[in-house]
C-alpha cells in the first residue's frame, strides 16, 4: 500500500512540476524588448493603445530578428493580449 501511495505521489509530481514552469507568451518579447536592445515594454504600450495595434505593428516591423515571430499570428495575438493588461 506505501509503495502505491509513493508511486502515485511520484507520478503526480512529476506530471505537474513541468506545467507550473510554463513561461507566459510575453516573455519571449520581453527579453529583446527591454529598452535596450529593442523599445521597452513601457514604449510599446504608449506607442500602441490596443492589443491589435500592437500585433499590427509586429507583423509590419522590417527588423530581421521579428521575421520569426510575425509568421504566428496566435502567438503574436497571445503576448499582446498580455502585455497590454
Amino acid at each position: 500500500m506505501k509503495n502505491l501511495l509513493l508511486a502515485t505521489t511520484t507520478l503526480v509530481l512529476v506530471t505537474l512540476v513541468p506545467a507550473l514552469s510554463i513561461a507566459g507568451e510575453s516573455d519571449a518579447c520581453k527579453a529583446c524588448h527591454n529598452g535596450s536592445v529593442a523599445p521597452g515594454v513601457d514604449a510599446l504600450k504608449s506607442k500602441f493603445k490596443t492589443a491589435d495595434a500592437l500585433v499590427a505593428g509586429a507583423k509590419s516591423s522590417a527588423n530581421p530578428m521579428m521575421k520569426s515571430i510575425q509568421a504566428d499570428e496566435a502567438k503574436l495575438k497571445a503576448a499582446a493580449a498580455e502585455l497590454m493588461k
